[in-house]
């Protein structure tokens, strides 16, 4: 068999052979075979016997063509598979998309809660420095406790 199909071979690259000098002009300044360099002879033109006779050579192709409709099968699935993966990665992006909002509409927020609370520290160091600061406050306060403690001791005491 494989005899068969390297006489095939060498065949059809003699034919190549001959129409390429056919066209280019062969050595010596001769033509190929036939008349303006046309071959006479056709592909299906051949003194060997077919491939297709030969039991061990079909039986090779409706393997190959079996081979052939398995990767067909495989790069159907395969395919599915890329189609899935797409929707997937689409849905993917619409939601990195759809959190990207929402992101932007919380830093949005927390700019504003943070200027907020900007201006509600610097009311209240304002209120602390017409205070008297927060020391003097301090004072003040337990001062004040301790006023509280003896009046309720006197009161206590005396009353």
């Amino acid at each position: 068999m494989a005899e068969l199909v390297s006489k095939h071979i060498a065949e059809c690259e003699s034919l190549e052979k001959k129409r390429y000098q056919g066209r280019a002009g062969g050595r010596n300044g001769t033509k190929g075979a036939g008349v303006n360099g046309e071959i006479k002879r056709t592909a299906m033109d051949t003194d060997l016997a077919p491939i297709d006779l030969d039991p061990d050579v079909n039986e090779g192709l409706i393997q190959l063509r079996r081979n052939d409709e398995k990767l067909d099968e495989q790069l159907d699935m395969i395919s599915k598979g890329m189609v899935r993966l797409k929707g997937i990665a689409v849905d993917q992006s619409n939601e990195v998309k759809l959190q990207s909002v929402m992101i932007d509409q919380i830093s949005d927020n927390m700019d504003k809660a943070t200027e907020h609370l900007n201006d509600v520290n610097m009311k209240l160091k304002d209120t602390l420095a017409r205070a008297g600061g927060a020391t003097n406050i301090l004072v003040k306060v337990i001062l004040l406790i301790l006023l509280l403690s003896i009046g309720a001791y006197m009161y206590k005491a005396f009353g």
